[in-house]
């Protein structure tokens, strides 16, 4: 965490969420209290949506701006579009951007290609490249200073970081979960910086020969395949990092593909999808309850390591463990009865042995 200097100006804000309006059930009322009312922004969406999506969720209908696009079966169809666009815009011959599939990684799931992956990574991609399209053909990037580009699955326990605590020279993200590069999944640039940290899909569909020379040699994540970007873009050098206030839930009726299906936790009600965001989140919501514990800044010094749950029952720790079985295990049930599923039990009870009392005694004893 950084410490940086307060603005007096009253800066513009838009809030941008990007690709999906998932979990809006769960997660809007703590978005539109803790974000946009606190940052008294605007809201913009930019969307892949199918047949069926739900025009009525409270995101949808609380976006001053709206770009959408068909959530294609395979996102290469999306990364073409978007080619056939940015090419006509330079008047560019078209380059072949699948060449850079060669370079290995969850970056190109949801895109057909030799070696697909578990993942729908390329959605995100396509989903900045739709909001930056958006942003630079209805003139809406002299409106605003600032820009946060953000998920609709948050679950937000403190208020957003005022902007006037954000040093506007920097890019700034949540603290943690970078897994070797940077944290992609909440950002806050100004006006100067959010077309670099927009344009990943434009260098891949221009550059793909220069980015497969650059990346070959090894698989690439989300994060660390954000990381090059900005390198390239030469604004990674002012990446700044603020603590996690909000963690990713999933609804406990959520069936929609994702990446981590995450765990049941019984105080949050829901499934946590990355419980490092959880825990974090929750330290620092004792430490930081409105904006004045922001600007006062002794955040900066809390160790939320050493925060400690509350104290629970000995019913009360029976009556979690039983929710986070069902949860955790017997809903899943229904999905294992799948090709594959056979293997998955397998783990599964492999993994419940090794956290057993007999399975500790025995590795003790041995």
């Amino acid at each position: 965490m950084h410490p940086s200097r307060k603005s007096s100006k009253v800066e513009r804000a838009l809030v941008c969420v990007l690709a999906k309006t998932r979990a809006h059930e769960l997660c809007f009322a703590s978005f539109k209290r803790c974000v946009l009312d606190e940052l008294n922004a605007d809201l913009a969406v930019a969307l892949t949506i199918d047949h069926d999506y739900d025009y009525a969720n409270p995101f949808w209908q609380h976006a001053k701006y709206r770009w959408t696009a068909p959530d294609f079966a395979d996102y290469g169809q999306g990364f073409d579009l978007a080619q056939r666009l940015t090419c006509a815009e330079r008047d560019l011959a078209p380059a072949d951007w699948r060449a850079l599939l060669a370079v290995k990684g969850v970056w190109q799931g949801r895109i057909h290609s030799p070696d697909p992956q578990p993942s729908a990574s390329s959605i995100l991609i396509f989903c900045r490249w739709l909001l930056l399209h958006g942003l630079r053909q209805d003139g809406v990037l002299e409106r605003y200073d600032r820009f946060i580009v953000t998920r609709s699955d948050f679950t937000w326990l403190s208020p957003h970081p005022p902007l006037s605590i954000l040093d506007p020279h920097a890019i700034w993200v949540p603290e943690g979960e970078n897994y070797g590069g940077i944290n992609d999944r909440h950002l806050v640039a100004s006006r100067r910086d959010i077309e670099d940290c927009l344009s990943m899909l434009n260098e891949i569909v221009l550059y793909p020969l220069e980015l497969r020379q650059e990346m070959q040699h090894k698989t690439w994540n989300d994060e660390q395949f954000f990381a090059h970007h900005l390198s390239r873009r030469g604004v990674s050098d002012r990446i700044r990092s603020f603590p996690y206030v909000m963690y990713t839930a999933r609804p406990l009726r959520d069936r929609s593909p994702t990446w981590s299906r995450g765990k049941y936790e019984p105080v949050a009600g829901h499934y946590i999808k990355y419980p490092a965001e959880y825990r974090i989140a929750r330290a620092f919501a004792t430490v930081i309850r409105d904006r004045s514990d922001w600007e006062r800044g002794s955040w900066r010094s809390f160790d939320p390591d050493g925060f400690q749950e509350p104290q629970v029952s000995i019913f009360g720790r029976l009556s979690n463990g039983a929710q986070r079985f069902y949860f955790n295990h017997i809903v899943r049930l229904p999905s294992l009865i799948q090709p594959g599923g056979a293997a998955l039990i397998g783990r599964k009870l492999r993994q419940l042995f090794k956290q057993s009392i007999l399975y500790r005694r025995r590795v003790s004893v041995g």
